[in-house]
C-alpha cells in the first residue's frame, strides 16, 4: 500500500503521497477520493483511523463488486430492475435537491423562524427538562480538582469572566456546546449514572470528578429549564430552523409537482384512466 501522509490544517483533513492508496484489479482508490471521503468523516475520529476504515471499506466493496460482475449478475433481470429503480431514485432526489437549493437559497430567514415560533408557542412546551452544562476534560486528576475548586468559587459569575473563558478554551471536551441546551435524558445517556447525577444538582453546582475512557471529567450544571416550560426563541432557534426548512421543502415539492402535472396535462402527456 502506498505511504500516506496526513496533515490537519484547521479542521480540514488532507492527504498527500503517491498517486493511489489501494488497487483491486484495474480499479484504484485515489488520494483525491480519499480526501473527498474524509470531508464527511466525524471530526472526533482519529485521522489515521478514518483513512484505514475508508481504505478497508473500499477494498471490501470493490472485491465484492468485481466478483458480482464476474458472475454475470449485471445481466440478471431482477438486478437490472433494481439498477433502473435506483437510477430513477437518484435522479429524482438530485432534481428535488437542485430545486430546493435554487428556490430556498440559504434556507429560512430569521423572520420565518420568529413567525413559526409565535404561531406555535403552545406546541413548543418542553416535554422534559433541558440543561446547559460545562464539560471539561483532563488527563491529570490533580489539575481537575484544582479547576473544580475554581468553578465552585465562580458559580453565578458571567460566562464572559476571563477565568471561565480560559478554562473553557483549555479544557473543552469537544462534546456538549456550552451555549446550547440539551434534553437532560439524552445528554450523557452513554455514561451510566451520569444523567441521574446531573439531575441531582442545582445550577452552578459541579459534580464530583469522575473517570471515563482514560480521562477525568468535570461537569457543571449551568442552567436547567423545567419540563412544561415554553423555551425562548434563542434556545430552540436551530431546531426551529430545521423544522421550517422541512416545511418549506415540502411546500416547494408540492408546488413543483403541481407545475409539472399541469404542464404535462396541457401537452396531453399525462393521462389517468
Amino acid at each position: 500500500m502506498a505511504t500516506v501522509l496526513l496533515t490537519l490544517p484547521g479542521c480540514t483533513k488532507q492527504i498527500e503521497g503517491e498517486d493511489y492508496v489501494a488497487r483491486v484489479g484495474n480499479e484504484i482508490l485515489t488520494l483525491a477520493e480519499i480526501n473527498r471521503l474524509l470531508e464527511n468523516t466525524s471530526a472526533f475520529l482519529d485521522s489515521s483511523d478514518a483513512v484505514s476504515q475508508i481504505v478497508e471499506q473500499w477494498i471490501t466493496n470493490e472485491l465484492l463488486f468485481q466478483e458480482a460482475v464476474s458472475r454475470g449478475l449485471k445481466g440478471d433481470p431482477s438486478v437490472q430492475r433494481l439498477l433502473a429503480d435506483n437510477e430513477r431514485s437518484v435522479l429524482i432526489n438530485a432534481l428535488v435537491n437542485r430545486m430546493a437549493a435554487t428556490e430556498m437559497g440559504a434556507g429560512p430567514g430569521d423572520s420565518s423562524i420568529r413567525s413559526y415560533y409565535d404561531q406555535n408557542r403552545d406546541q413548543l412546551a418542553l416535554r422534559e427538562p433541558f440543561v446547559r452544562v460545562r464539560h471539561l476534560v483532563f488527563v491529570d486528576p490533580d489539575s481537575a480538582d484544582s479547576v473544580r475548586t475554581i468553578l465552585q468559587s465562580l458559580a453565578g459569575e458571567p460566562e464572559e469572566t476571563p477565568v471561565l473563558l480560559d478554562l473553557n478554551s483549555r479544557y473543552s471536551s469537544g462534546g456538549p456546546e456550552l451555549n446550547s441546551y440539551y434534553p437532560q435524558s439524552q445528554l450523557f445517556a452513554r455514561i451510566p449514572g451520569l444523567t441521574e447525577a446531573v439531575n441531582s444538582i442545582e445550577p452552578g453546582e459541579v459534580l464530583p470528578l469522575f473517570a471515563h475512557e482514560d480521562a477525568f471529567h468535570l461537569i457543571q450544571l449551568i442552567d436547567r429549564v423545567p419540563a412544561g416550560t415554553v423555551p425562548s426563541l434563542d434556545m430552540i432557534a436551530d431546531e426551529l430552523r430545521d423544522r421550517v426548512a422541512i416545511k418549506m421543502r415540502k411546500q416547494l415539492f408540492a408546488r413543483q409537482v403541481q407545475r409539472l402535472r399541469t404542464r404535462a396535462l396541457s401537452r396531453d402527456d399525462l393521462e389517468i384512466r
